[in-house]
């Protein structure tokens, strides 16, 4: 069952923070990690949720400030920490290795947890991804608009967003949240020693194509899929073939 933001509110403590979290599905099966895209909390997983859930058991967790999260120190807004708190989080929850997949903004932590605490990977999952900063988006609206066009073209249902999948609880820790960018240098070049199978995607309709094909290419084993009629944020252009991507990762899995 898939709860609302209201009625959402398990909590977990770890590294002294209580975060807001959901873990999902059959004991048995593979854990798969959901980690946010910016200004978003967990909810909003729910248009690929329910077919993920057939392959794998799903945690997901609001990245402290955001959501339900609380949050610490101000020099502790960083992917660094957040990907530590994702690895205290699994420790709590004895969860001891997961496929870790991070979408836009969250593929920068799931980076980081990558380089951080690669014992507790099966996988890694880099989807939309850009990892130097500054983050260039200016033409992502323009795309955005010519991904939609392609799905009314192709007959493609359109995603409707609900407000609540914005929703947070502290406007100032949530807008802190999202400065991770401004704290952290470009480690792109650094996820060529991954050991583990990494998986990147990216719509062709996303300005970060180009570097998501990069970073791909820059991994031994690294895979990329490119998603058409697709922007910035691609689980709500096609759930379907998102979630289809991710499902038939499993067999690549170290399990």
């Amino acid at each position: 069952m898939f709860l609302s933001y209201e009625k959402s509110n398990k909590i977990v403590i770890a590294n002294g923070i209580k975060f807001h979290y959901s873990l999902d599905g059959e004991v048995s099966k593979p854990v798969l990690v959901l980690v946010n895209m910016a200004s978003i909390n967990l909810t909003a997983w729910e248009p690929v949720f329910m077919t993920l859930l057939t392959t794998y058991r799903i945690l997901r967790f609001d990245i402290r400030g955001t959501g339900k999260s609380a949050w610490g120190k101000e020099d502790e807004f960083t992917f660094s920490q957040y990907a530590d708190d994702l690895a205290a989080i699994m420790d709590v929850l004895q969860i001891p290795k997961a496929f870790v997949l991070g979408v836009a903004y969250g593929a920068r932590t799931a980076a980081q947890f990558g380089l951080r605490h690669q014992q507790k990977l099966t996988a890694l999952g880099l989807f939309d991804v850009a990892l130097t900063p500054p983050v260039e988006q200016s033409q992502q609206k323009a795309l955005a608009a010519k991904a939609r066009q392609l799905l009314d073209e192709a007959g493609e249902c359109k995603i409707e967003a609900k407000k609540s999948w914005r929703f947070y609880e502290n406007r100032d820790a949530a807008f802190k949240a999202h400065t991770a960018h401004q704290h952290e240098s470009d480690t792109s070049e650094m996820l060529g020693s991954l050991k583990v199978p990494v998986l990147v995607a990216c719509g062709r309709q996303d300005m970060n194509l180009d570097e998501a094909q990069r970073i791909a290419n820059a991994i031994p084993y690294g895979r990329f899929e490119l998603m058409e009629m697709t922007g910035h944020g691609s689980p709500f252009y096609r759930p379907e073939l998102f979630a289809s991507i991710v499902n038939n990762f499993k067999s690549e899995l170290m399990l």
